[in-house]
């Protein structure tokens, strides 16, 4: 998609001629109406003459000026000092007997008239003009050139703040806005202007083709979701059931996994790193659940847990971390392998996975384990690099920045799950995870804030598993200050608790105004835990 940008550009100037161009508005400027007669050549003249006994006036409209490198695709018209003005096509040339002509796609025409006379030219994304043509060149064309219309606006959140990265379209013109949020389209036809950018909601407002600055608000979407269990959703009866549950509640998302904490593959992948090393385990149908989810329209994430993998790393033990004194592949406690985080190579597979998951017709890729290893004996861990906090925290931000950029291109937002202890301290904990480096690498960033996983004396209680609201508020209090972009959407506990509990917590990051997944390990919800429409 092409990014349009301002170049502060007078069209008109410095190109001489023999017309002028009258006041068709605010903006009516001189114009050059000549144009230099290596354009058509003096034996083209006498040609087109020859041809065209009438008083028949051979003319070429011109668009928008540019630069040398966006003039040779486009065969522009030299003007000279480095400028050249685009061929437009489409333009109708009225005389003043009433008579009209179109210009094809050179941008040439003919309309019989004599001069002295005027000329109204009109052309889809130009202002209209009058031309007062005085005397007719004597050896090319009547060059007229338009001022394209302008659309310079500004895409902002809710709050007012600008949107980067948001896909503008007006008619067949495309922008994209720059980090403050704004956007410039030239030669833009008046009518719709639509907004989109993935993990927000499309919008579309009318402009009627004024030179005032343009503003449209984009809202993001809040995600309000359960995870779904692979097994059931590879239930019919069960998958069912919890669609009948969720049916004229607030949820609105499902999450499912691709691959879980064991390295298993969940669905039938076509990624060779999932086939080739038995990772691969057809616990559902993606396509059905897809198509479910679809039907009812709820937004679909799946979940990848990234470099634990005792599957595709002991495969791979080149990209995986090594142990530092034997020289094989290094464990952690549970001896579950790990690929190597700082070796790009070990990238690609959950990115592969990535990428078929959203051209199966995910609409969110979710990272998990996007980290370093927290337990086994971490002092014979080996990387392709030597690792302090600065080095893991740009790894991790770098995964994401790279996952962000091709599953964007793919139409998928990106998240990434972090442990919520990093929202309540200032550095990484060892693991990587900072939420100002992490939230400016993703579209939203998920902490689990699960109150039972809290030590003894947080916040000064002696169980703070009893106290949901109290250790999800204070966690998403210390954590969303610290946000450089995406959306805090935390995972909620779902297990242990009752429904006031989890509506205690929901309330929290309702109060946040942020959106929040409920996680349950095999999906065994009850009714009364979703808040009703």
């Amino acid at each position: 998609m092409a990014r349009l940008r301002g170049r502060g550009l007078d069209i008109f100037q410095g190109t001489g001629g023999y017309g002028r161009r009258r006041g068709a508005g605010a903006g009516a400027k001189v114009l050059a109406a000549a144009v230099v007669l290596a354009l058509l050549g003096a034996a083209g003249w006498v040609l087109f003459r020859r041809l065209n006994p009438d008083n028949a006036v051979p003319l070429l409209i011109l668009g928008r000026t540019v630069g040398p490198d966006d003039s040779l695709a486009a065969g522009a018209v030299p003007l000279g000092d480095g400028q050249f003005a685009l061929r437009l096509a489409d333009a109708v040339v009225t005389g003043p007997d009433g008579h009209t002509a179109t210009s094809g796609q050179d941008g040439r025409a003919s309309l019989a008239f004599e001069a002295p006379a005027q000329l109204a030219v009109t052309a889809p994304g130009y202002q209209d003009a009058l031309f007062q043509v005085d005397a007719l060149p004597p050896d090319g064309p009547l060059g007229l050139q338009l001022e394209p219309r302008v659309l310079r606006g500004r895409v902002t959140d809710p709050r007012g703040s600008g949107v980067a990265e948001v896909a503008v379209q007006v008619g067949e013109q495309q922008a994209v806005t720059d980090d403050l949020g704004t956007f410039e389209v030239i030669a833009a036809v008046p009518g719709p202007v639509q907004a989109r950018k993935v993990a927000w909601k499309a919008a579309e407002v009318a402009w009627d083709g004024s030179a005032e600055r343009f503003s449209l608000t984009l809202e993001p979407f809040i995600v309000r979701g359960v995870r779904v269990h692979g097994p059931v959703a590879g239930s019919a009866g069960q998958f069912a059931d919890l669609m009948d549950m969720i049916d004229g509640t607030v949820i609105n998302a499902l999450l499912f996994d691709t691959k879980e904490e064991g390295g298993h593959v969940l669905y039938d992948s076509q990624v060779p790193g999932a086939r080739s090393t038995g990772a691969m385990i057809n616990t559902y149908d993606a396509a059905r659940v897809l198509a479910a989810a679809e039907e009812r329209g709820l937004y679909t994430i799946t979940r990848i847990v990234t470099f634990q993998d005792p599957f595709w790393a002991p495969a791979n033990p080149d990209h995986a971390a090594r142990h530092t004194a034997s020289g094989g592949v290094w464990t952690n406690s549970k001896g579950l392998a790990w690929a190597d985080p700082t070796d790009r190579a070990a990238w690609e597979y959950p990115l592969a996975l990535a990428i078929e998951a959203c051209q199966m017709g995910f609409d969110e890729i979710q990272f998990d384990y996007v980290r370093f290893p927290t337990d086994g004996d971490l002092s014979v861990i080996g990387y392709d690099v030597p690792v302090d906090q600065q080095v893991r925290v740009e790894t991790i931000a770098a995964f994401l920045s790279e996952a962000r950029s091709r599953l964007h291109a793919e139409g998928c937002a990106v998240s990434a799950d972090i442990f919520a202890i990093v929202l309540s301290v200032g550095d990484d904990q060892g693991i990587g995870q900072r939420v100002e480096e992490l939230s400016a690498s993703v579209d939203a960033l998920s902490p689990m804030i699960y109150p039972s996983h809290y030590s003894r004396g947080w916040l000064g209680f002696d169980d703070p598993n009893a106290h949901p609201a109290e250790v999800v508020g204070q966690a998403l209090d210390a954590g969303v200050p610290k946000m450089q972009g995406g959306m805090m959407r935390p995972w909620l506990q779902a297990f242990y608790y009752n429904a006031a509990q989890i509506a205690a917590q929901i309330a929290q990051a309702e109060r946040h105004g942020a959106g929040w997944l409920l996680w349950n390990a095999t999906s065994d919800y009850q009714a009364d835990w979703f808040p009703r429409e």
